[in-house]
């Protein structure tokens, strides 16, 4: 009898030990319990509500970082942003010359609506051609990281845009852009109906064609930018306000450039494409739209196909409209 009370003790044990690991015990091993009192505290140990696993209560944290991983390499394929972060990175490496806007050589360009006057005043005995050279440089540094909080960065950039009649006689450059200017970058990452603003921008932006007398146009101008990207797509907005000058020599550019452009960037594999779109809001409805398209020619450089119709694509020829069409290379995309 005390051999079979022992026997029933220590099957109670091992089926209350054995229900938290892998709950063996059920009721079958339950009703073999001879003793009512022992058998009715396995029925209860079995109905007991289990506290939820370590596994079960961590799902929840889990699928949270699950999402925030998801955005963090959603943030990453923000080609914008990126490029914000490598330039800052190698900001202060004196070897290192940071592209600004697009670096490119069109040595073919047809325009059909050529700027004459100008050009005649400067080169009576030459014939102007509808075919010339078109490049542009354009660079930037790094000033100051971090001048007012961290994410801010004060640059200083210079873009140099040629128009050369190379293939006139004389190969004079018909018009010289020189645009110097010195803008603060504010690191973002506001977001906004499906887009992130990864970049804001104020600056002070400077252009001018060099020239003196008659021939003379420049302006300086106030300006702010906000960057928009989702996935492999950037958009950016631009306004600016003009300065005003005692001595202005173009007092009616605002006519033709408007106070403010859109553009906006999309990258597929290594194909870029880009549009910007200008208007100057009022009736007489003048602006302008610039397409690009580069594509991969070797490991350096990239073919470059532009085309701008409208007013403004020079200071010289704010006040006419142009339709021109440029094949070349590009150094340096946009993103």
């Amino acid at each position: 009898m005390i051999l079979r009370r022992f026997q029933l003790t220590l099957i109670v044990a091992i089926a209350l030990l054995s229900t938290h690991s892998s709950a063996a015990t059920n009721l079958a091993d339950c009703a073999l319990i001879d003793d009512n009192d022992q058998r009715l505290a396995c029925y209860d140990e079995l109905a007991r509500p289990q506290a939820p696993s370590s596994s079960a209560s961590s799902e929840p944290a889990l699928e949270e970082q699950e999402v925030q991983n998801n955005k963090a390499r959603a943030r990453q394929k923000l080609l914008a942003g990126e490029r914000l972060r490598q330039e800052v990175a190698s900001g202060f490496d004196p070897f290192i010359l940071t592209p600004h806007r697009r670096n490119y050589l069109l040595p073919i360009t047809y325009n059909n609506n050529v700027n004459r006057p100008p050009w005649d005043k400067q080169y009576p005995e030459d014939d102007m051609k509808h075919v010339e050279a078109k490049f542009q440089f354009s660079v930037k540094a790094l000033i100051w990281n971090d001048i007012l909080w961290r994410g801010t960065s004060l640059w200083g950039g210079y873009t140099q845009s040629n128009w050369w009649q190379v293939y006139n006689e004389s190969s004079p450059f018909r018009e010289i852009n020189y645009q110097p200017e010195l803008f603060i970058n504010f690191k973002n990452n506001w977001e906004i109906g499906g887009y992130t603003n990864t970049l804001l921008r104020l600056g002070f932006v400077h252009q001018s064609n060099g020239q003196g007398g008659e021939l003379s146009r420049s302006w300086n101008r106030i300006m702010g930018s906000a960057t928009f990207e989702r996935e492999r797509m950037t958009l950016n907005a631009r306004a600016w306000y003009r300065i005003p000058e005692s001595d202005d020599d173009n007092e009616d550019i605002l006519k033709y450039y408007g106070y403010g452009d859109l553009s906006g960037v999309w990258k597929y594999r290594q194909h870029e494409f880009s549009v910007m779109l200008r208007n100057n809001l009022r009736s007489d409805n003048k602006g302008a739209i610039e397409l690009e398209w580069t594509f991969p020619l070797s490991p350096r450089f990239k073919g470059y196909i532009q085309y701008f119709n409208g007013y403004g694509e020079s200071l010289i020829d704010h006040d006419l409209k142009t339709n021109r069409i440029g094949f070349g290379i590009s150094l340096t995309d946009l993103l």
